[in-house]
């Protein structure tokens, strides 16, 4: 499940790149608190991170379940904001009422990259994220380095697809196929999308082998449930089907068979 974690984040983060006030300032993941990040940035920031990840677990199959993952979304902004109006730009001031009516924004705008298809990296992330059952927001503000600043976290606690089972190629058409489609495009993610394609297909293997790592259960427990081949019986006696007999050395034998299909025909 660690994997649909790490493509859901990925397509999160670009399809937000260029459709908020944020424009090209989103970040993958970043360490630094968004204080410090903010401070040195000033212009309007979206951090993308993953959080509480759970799934339903039965037996030992740890890789497919109903799995749930929190999306967070800081944005933060330290400056005012110029927005492209469709005939002037339009000043969003430096000051408290300024900077939540910008966050309002971006966080409208960032809910809309998600959920649209605007993009190959929105419809990705739909494909990879099919039910979103929490939505939250919560608000912050600080002073950092003498930058005052305003910020929103926004956590989406969204269900996930199941990664493939390793073990045969990545089927066409999939979400899966689409997001290392993508990636390959992508100059930066092309060395990962290579990564994840050798994680996810690895060594081919027989579908009942795939089954028994669904599962996962041992090779031996596969086979005596039936999802392994039969036994080898090469050394069990065989049925008998047909005996054909051509010839025969001895004409009493012959001369046997012979009246034995006379007293049949009669």
């Amino acid at each position: 499940m660690s994997l649909a974690r790490l493509a859901m984040r990925i397509a999160a983060a670009r399809c937000l790149r260029g459709a908020t006030l944020a424009e090209v300032r989103v970040y993958d993941s970043a360490i630094a608190p968004i204080d410090q990040t903010i401070a040195e940035e000033r212009q309007p920031i979206l951090i993308v991170t993953t959080d509480d990840h759970g799934m339903e677990v039965t037996g030992r199959d740890l890789f497919h379940g109903n799995a749930s993952c929190d999306l967070v979304i800081e944005a933060a902004i330290a400056a005012r904001v110029e927005v492209a109006g469709e005939e002037s730009v339009i000043t969003i001031p430096h000051t408290d009422e300024g900077m939540e009516l910008a966050l309002d924004l971006m966080e409208h705008q960032v809910m809309a990259a998600l959920t649209r298809e605007r993009s190959q990296w929105s419809r990705v992330w739909m494909k990879l994220v099919p039910r979103i059952s929490r939505r939250l927001s919560r608000r912050g503000a600080s002073v950092e380095k003498g930058v005052r600043f305003a910020a929103r976290q926004i956590v989406l606690t969204c269900d996930l697809i199941e990664a493939p089972t390793d073990g045969a190629e990545i089927a066409e058409g999939t979400a899966w196929a689409d997001l290392l489609g993508v990636m390959e495009g992508d100059t930066d993610l092309a060395p990962i999308a290579q990564m994840l394609r050798s994680e996810i297909e690895g060594t081919p293997l027989a579908d009942w082998r795939r089954a028994a790592n669904m599962l996962g259960i041992h090779l031996e427990t596969a086979n005596a449930i039936g999802l392994g081949p039969m036994l080898d019986l090469s050394e069990d006696p065989q049925t008998l089907e047909e005996i054909e007999i051509t010839s025969h050395p001895d004409p009493a034998i012959v001369n046997h068979h012979t009246s034995l299909a006379r007293i049949a025909d009669a």
